[in-house]
């Protein structure tokens, strides 16, 4: 009985930090902003580069092999991309299935907000982290 309260405190707790991790992040704009990828839920080889950046409701982005961009919406922390995501068609065996992911993750993405001088894009399917580079769309 005291095992099993124990692990019902424990979810609790892993419940509650979770809610906290939310509230943590702080809201902003990211109109003018580039970044570049850090961590995504999908493990990620050290070498991988995705960046982004984000002017007038339209965000570029180049991944390790595509370039895409996309419209999005973006106020008080919340986040839509309207529409799905364009990109190249380059064939590259190797990265193909992790832009997939990170795609997947970018569209899906809800809510936004800053945490320390990351930004924290959201989802239920987890959370993309960038750090910030200097402002371009050139992302070459």
């Amino acid at each position: 009985m005291n095992r099993i309260i124990g692990l019902l405190i424990l979810g609790l707790g892993l419940s509650l930090s979770n809610c906290g991790n939310n509230a943590q992040l702080v809201q902003g704009s990211i109109e003018q902003t580039s970044w570049q990828l850090v961590k995504m839920p999908t493990k990620m080889p050290k070498e991988t580069v995705f960046k982004i950046a984000f002017e007038a409701g339209t965000l570029v982005g180049k991944g390790p092999c595509n370039r895409y961009h996309a419209t999005y919406y973006a106020s008080e922390g919340t986040f839509n991309i309207s529409g799905g995501i364009g990109r190249t068609q380059e064939e590259c065996p190797a990265s193909g299935p992790l832009e997939k992911d990170f795609y997947n993750y970018l569209h899906s993405t809800t809510t936004f907000g800053y945490k320390g001088e990351q930004l924290v894009m959201r989802s239920d399917l987890g959370d993309l982290v960038f750090e910030s580079i200097p402002f371009t769309t050139n992302l070459d």
